[in-house]
């Protein structure tokens, strides 16, 4: 990175820039043993389960995941004002066309053809998994705005603000699952999907706002690089990445069209 080149990377810088991400991943973790744990003590567990973990996870998963590898963009490139403006483009554009094929997928009879037809959902769990991806609608984007805005935050030296987003969305998941789990009667599937997309919206929005004064203070007086993103430097970059993680993903619903064949599904 351009702030870097000239100088030797200390042992301390990289463990201080190191341990707030790797907490972060630590605490994601956490998140679905969560979900399934209050899910599982709701009513119908089996198919509230087999609905989120089968259908609305690894739909919403392989839809957001040419937006995944954000985060690692930004970081690398958001060299200058001029650089972070044309990311910031392609982040809000790419936010909203796949935020258009989750719609496209959720709300449309497209749906039935990607879960009966490709997924061979049981068809228990069909229309408890549409509402829930339905709910999931928001996680796309926000996804995009955060990661685009944790890259800056991790470029100029903020990499704590990343762990403490994830708290924060893990607060967020704590609160509705716990409204969820004392109700007692709300779908598992919906609890679980409200706070999903609790979580990751509250992340986005602490996320952005954080990021505002490293924007004022130290994006917009950083020198000009020399090696300014174009469309074709970002893409050379980016693709790999993007279809690294897409290649990744498409484990999750291969793995639920697997099983949704086997004996038992359910």
């Amino acid at each position: 990175m351009t702030i870097l080149k000239h100088r030797e990377l200390p042992i301390p810088h990289i463990i201080r820039t190191w341990w707030p991400l790797a907490a972060s991943w630590l605490l994601m973790g956490a998140e679905v043993p969560a979900l399934s744990a209050i899910v599982a003590r709701l009513e119908n567990p089996e198919i509230n389960l087999a609905a989120y973990g089968g259908v609305i996870f690894p739909l919403a998963l392989i839809i957001e995941s040419p937006i995944i590898m954000l985060l690692a963009a930004s970081t690398a490139l958001s060299k200058d004002w001029e650089s972070y403006n044309k990311l910031r483009r392609f982040m809000m554009r790419a936010g909203a066309i796949l935020t258009a094929v989750h719609m496209l997928v959720a709300f449309t009879p497209l749906y039935y053809l990607v879960v009966e037809g490709i997924l061979g959902a049981p068809a228990e769990i069909v229309e408890p998994a549409r509402y829930g991806l339905m709910i999931m609608t928001p996680w796309t984007w926000s996804i995009a705005y955060r990661r685009f805005n944790q890259g800056v935050l991790i470029r100029f030296g903020h990499s704590q603000a990343v762990g403490a987003g994830t708290m924060i969305r893990l607060c967020a998941d704590g609160l509705v699952l716990f409204a969820g789990y004392v109700i007692g009667t709300i779908p598992g599937t919906i609890v679980a999907t409200c706070a999903v997309a609790a979580g990751v919206i509250s992340e986005a929005i602490y996320a952005g706002i954080v990021v505002r004064p490293v924007i004022r203070d130290q994006l917009k007086v950083a020198p000009r690089a020399s090696d300014t993103v174009t469309l074709r430097s970002f893409l050379s970059f980016y693709v790999p990445l993007a279809m690294t993680s897409l290649l990744g993903l498409l484990a999750q619903p291969i793995g639920s069209a697997a099983l949704s064949r086997m004996p038992s599904p359910l």
